[in-house]
């Protein structure tokens, strides 16, 4: 299939479907759409996986948004290099994403999620510098003022 929606329900007892999402993605171009209820640290969605299956590579996967993906920019940034691995597009409505025309927001993921990875060996490093003691000497509050100021 070349173009499937996916969406979230919000936690609203008695709401199993979204016929205004559902019509979004159809005028996206959507063959097909799946669904999976918005859960608290939700990570299992049989939903996505079955809009993922649907897809052959160079298929596209259309969203309203990134919140449909994931509810952290880490995990988002995870979901969207997944897609991009098996050679598939993502369509977003909101913002506007098209990696079919632009595939510029797949580096814009691989860079932040390099930035991430490197930040937290940073912060290990850093730590292990303060721990060690030394490096945290200029870091402390209330360092006493530079000699080399003057005064009358």
């Amino acid at each position: 299939m070349n173009r499937v929606g996916y969406y979230r329900l919000p936690p609203v007892r008695g709401v199993f479907f979204s016929p205004v999402q559902e019509e979004r993605l159809l005028l996206l171009g959507c063959q097909e759409v799946f669904s999976d209820r918005c859960l608290t640290n939700a990570i299992i969605r049989p939903g996505l996986d079955k809009a993922l299956a649907a897809l052959a590579p160079g298929g596209t996967l259309a969203v309203l948004s990134l919140h449909a993906l994931a509810g952290t920019t880490t995990d988002l940034l995870e979901a969207v290099l997944k897609l991009k691995a098996r050679g598939l597009h993502l369509v977003v409505a909101q913002p506007a994403i098209d990696t079919n025309a632009d595939p510029g927001f797949f580096a814009t993921c691989e860079i932040l999620t390099a930035f991430n990875a490197e930040r937290a060996m940073v912060k290990a490093a850093e730590a292990a510098l303060v721990s060690k003691g030394g490096g945290a000497q200029g870091l402390k509050a209330g360092a006493p003022p530079s000699q080399s100021e003057g005064g009358d």
